[in-house]
């Protein structure tokens, strides 16, 4: 009997040894779980910077504005030219060449060699601030008639080619202050291109421009002048082979036309009372409708 409650006191303290570490068991696993879960459960959210508060844009510089540009003139149209040229300066007294020549416009005056007034002429004119040429006597067709004789020491045809060299150059000796050169007459010469060329080379030597007066339509002057290279142009009206008013108004207003379609035109006329008379009613009105200039300053 003693045995056998010995064995059943065994057996119980097993079963109780048993049920602890069963227990214990549990207890552990519950533990290690709760662990687990812990480590598996979401992060904490971090703290996000807070956002810092917007700015205004800093306004940008502004460039320096330029002045505003002036705008610059329309252009105005250019006026035809018109040049003067008034012949045979040297007979007329001193009085009537202030006169002419105090017209408060560019022009030319052409001055006779050996006459009376030629050096004074001269001289009022350029004081005047006129432009002063050469008339330069030449036979014309019908020499030694009536009304057409050009004067001592013109250039007649039948002279020695070294004859007309040498009165070209002793005419150009008598004018001061002159320029270029014009024919006076030379209607006999103006056809020959001979006698022309010599002509012409003498006033190219001094540098001078010459001016067809054109008396003679069959005139080949002005064109042995360029061919030279000299600086030329030709007359394309007569103011005053008239001397009435009306008549010269009419010539004057055929150069205007004249100058209106071909951008320039030289006019010729002569140092008479009525053309002096006449040039200053012309000129005033004429303001606005041309730009007068030099004969010099046409051909260049």
């Amino acid at each position: 009997m003693a045995k056998g409650r010995g064995k059943h006191t065994s057996t119980l303290a097993l079963l109780g040894w048993g049920v602890l570490v069963l227990g214990l068991g549990l207890l552990t696993g519950l533990l290690l779980g709760q662990q687990g879960c812990g480590r598996r459960s979401s992060p904490a959210p971090r703290e996000e910077p807070a956002p810092k508060p917007n700015k205004a844009p800093e306004p940008k510089a502004k460039a320096p504005q330029e002045p505003p540009r002036p705008k610059a003139p329309e252009p105005v149209p250019e006026l035809p030219r018109m040049a003067v040229v008034i012949d045979d300066l040297g007979y007329a007294a001193p009085e009537l060449v202030t006169r002419l020549c105090s017209l408060p416009v560019p022009f030319s005056v052409a001055v006779l060699p050996y006459l009376e007034h030629t050096k004074t002429s001269a001289d009022i004119a350029h004081k005047l601030g006129k432009e002063i040429m050469l008339h330069l006597p030449m036979e014309p067709v019908g020499f030694p008639g009536p009304g057409r004789d050009p004067g001592p020491n013109a250039i007649l045809y039948n002279l020695s080619e070294s004859e007309i060299r040498r009165r070209v150059r002793l005419a150009m000796d008598e004018i001061p202050h002159r320029v270029g050169v014009n024919n006076h007459m030379g209607s006999r010469l103006t056809p020959d291109r001979e006698r022309m060329g010599w002509i012409l080379q003498e006033l190219k030597a001094r540098k001078l421009f010459f001016v067809d007066s054109r008396t003679e339509k069959e005139s080949v002057a002005y064109e042995v002048a360029v061919q030279q290279g000299i600086p030329s142009a030709q007359r394309r009206v007569f103011l005053d082979d008239d001397k009435a008013f009306p008549e010269m108004e009419k010539q004057w207003e055929r150069a205007l036309k004249l100058a209106e379609k071909d951008g320039s035109v030289l006019i010729i006329g002569h140092i008479y009372p009525e053309t002096v008379a006449a040039l200053e009613k012309l000129v005033p009105r004429t303001k606005g409708q041309v730009r007068f200039v030099t004969a010099g300053q046409l051909v260049r």
